[in-house]
């Protein structure tokens, strides 16, 4: 359930919006809108909503909070809302609960988690041309062949299922410019990253100089290893063989040169470089940026999402320009700008049954909706990173730490990975097994090899 059931006091009001205030942030709910009467369209409508996006930062939650407050407020809908994990659609738990009758009405989720679901998705083209206003149609217009694209491997390709709201282009670059001064490097010249040879070079003179023992990260954890930066250093190398499936999904590409090359320098920034804790084969890009914030990494790739919790606790450096994100680089002799792939969080409304069900999947779109409110696709920028509506970009640039600049940047050229049903065992539960043992010792080659058998196998079933 929502925290908002009761009435609502001033006091209560104030307590849940403080926190995103103080940060200059606000949403569609404001106090005229809470202490007035509600709207009755909905009125009597319940529907579930399994929120994932929540569990990034404490401010993405309120945010979260605030917005479904808002439209309850605004529809006398009544919205009953579950806080889930990443892992609870990584793993089985999604696809079981949905199989055996246990579904909500609406969730959020990462775009290439859903083709598992797919079956039980209703598509929103209809909803998209008849009940979206012409501008907010016009600012996510350009994502809508990026999720064809994603899903093409399904007959019904066409069919938007997944709606995005925010983006996640994987996965910036986050530095700390008093690391750099203390080794004396002038950060204006060696920020941003040009490509790998640069990279170690840096970490290098932070290592030695700034005395910072391990200045940089790689990511072992089932969650990161396949899905943070060793991604994006694949595809600077070949566009083509750098999703894990090839082009119409009838086999991997792990076996590619790319995939190769991409991983063993992924392999050597623990191994060979020792610029990565002792900690690798398990570390997550979270863990990463709390080390960062402690002072005790320099440069790490993490999500964009992190955003929120940097503004919690790393006010100062966040607004002096201590903190800089830069674009992802590649790796040397491949192709900058190329080297990106674009994560989407999507909105998905689930198929209802009974009299009821053509109302809860409206009200299931009005919530969407009430997402992409260009106050809300702000405040969200603000918290997490990037909104998906292209006509606010404008709004969301001119912070100190230039996250908007660079995640915007970042998007010229991205790639999509694919949505295959069994997308998550293909890119987390199968490939990290082989992505541990690589990182500690087992020859590269031979990792991808087994792990493109397996995939391959399970593509045959």
């Amino acid at each position: 359930m929502t925290e908002f059931d009761g009435p609502q006091t001033r006091r209560d009001f104030l307590k849940k919006t403080t926190a995103l205030a103080a940060l200059g942030i606000t949403t569609s709910l404001t106090p005229d809108l809470v202490f007035a009467q509600a709207k009755t369209d909905l009125k009597g409508v319940t529907i579930d909503y399994w929120n994932m996006i929540g569990v990034q930062n404490r401010l993405v939650r309120q945010l979260s909070e605030s917005v479904v407050k808002a439209f309850e407020q605004k529809t006398g809908a009544k919205v009953n809302v579950t806080w889930n994990s990443y892992g609870d659609i990584i793993g089985p738990k999604y696809r079981t609960n949905f199989q055996g009758g246990v579904k909500p009405t609406v969730f959020d989720a990462f775009d290439r988690w859903t083709g598992q679901l797919r079956p039980f998705l209703r598509p929103m083209n209809d909803f998209i041309e008849n009940n979206l206003d012409a501008q907010t149609r016009k600012g996510l217009q350009w994502t809508l062949p990026l999720v064809q694209d994603q899903n093409r491997g399904f007959k019904d390709a066409k069919n938007i299922c997944d709606l995005p709201f925010a983006l996640i282009p994987q996965a910036p670059v986050l530095a700390r410019r008093d690391h750099f001064e203390k080794a004396g490097l002038d950060f204006t010249k060696e920020f941003p990253i040009r490509d790998t040879d640069h990279y170690i070079a840096v970490c290098k003179e932070i290592q030695g100089k700034a005395r910072i023992q391990y200045p940089t990260e790689v990511y072992g954890k089932i969650w990161d290893f396949g899905d943070t930066q060793l991604n994006g250093w694949i595809r600077s190398l070949d566009i083509e063989t750098s999703d894990f499936l090839d082009a119409d999904w009838t086999k991997s590409n792990a076996t590619s040169e790319a995939w190769i090359k991409g991983v063993q320098f992924y392999v050597d920034v623990y191994q060979k470089h020792k610029l990565s804790s002792p900690n690798t084969p398990q570390s997550t890009d979270e863990e990463a940026v709390d080390l960062f914030i402690r002072g005790q990494k320099s440069i790490v790739h993490c999500d964009i999402l992190n955003r929120g919790t940097l503004l919690e606790k790393m006010k100062g450096p966040m607004e002096d320009g201590t903190v800089q994100w830069g674009p992802h680089f590649p790796i040397t002799g491949g192709k900058s700008g190329s080297s990106v792939f674009l994560a989407m969080a999507t909105f998905e409304i689930v198929r209802q049954e009974g009299p009821d069900a053509a109302l809860k999947e409206r009200a299931a779109f009005e919530l969407i909706k009430e997402w992409l409110l260009p106050e809300n696709q702000i405040a969200y920028a603000r918290t997490a990173g990037l909104c998906a509506r292209e006509d606010l970009f404008p709004k969301i640039v001119g912070a100190p730490d230039r996250y908007g600049e660079v995640g915007t940047a970042m998007l010229k050229g991205a790639g999509v990975w694919n949505n295959h049903p069994r997308s998550v065992d293909f890119q987390y539960n199968l490939l990290a097994p082989h992505g541990q043992k690589a990182l500690q010792g087992a020859s590269v080659a031979d990792e991808l090899k087994a792990y493109a058998e397996e995939v391959n196998a399970a593509l045959k079933t």
